[in-house]
């Protein structure tokens, strides 16, 4: 089983939204390349909060799906990109996928 990752769009405020996916596999990427490629796209998908999974253009949210505390799993704003890295550490969070020009791309929030 894969660690959990932390989602993360950039809004044009230039502030983040993210949500952490509990159980991400080896074609999550791909899927988030695939389904969620337009900035709309991705702002949905995080919206719901943490989410259990991503299967295709199907995901399983805790808050909406599982009925879980919002409290406990609503999307998280952070003001810069040292932000969300230093969110992505506090969770322990090894990689965070960052949507930006239409692309999902890999980044390491330990690395300096």
């Amino acid at each position: 089983m894969n660690p959990p990752v932390l989602l993360a769009v950039e809004l044009s405020n230039g502030h983040f939204m993210s949500c952490r996916l509990l159980h991400p596999d080896r074609n999550t990427l791909t899927y988030l390349n695939r389904w969620y490629r337009e900035m709309v796209e991705a702002i949905f998908l995080i919206q719901p909060g943490n989410l259990h999974s991503i299967q295709k253009a199907r995901t399983i949210a805790m808050h909406r799906d599982w009925g879980e505390f919002w409290s406990d799993h609503q999307p998280r704003f952070s003001p810069s990109w040292n932000h969300l890295k230093a969110v992505a550490r506090s969770l322990k969070v090894e990689t965070l996928f960052v949507h930006k020009a239409r692309k999902w791309q890999p980044h390491r929030p330990f690395d300096r």
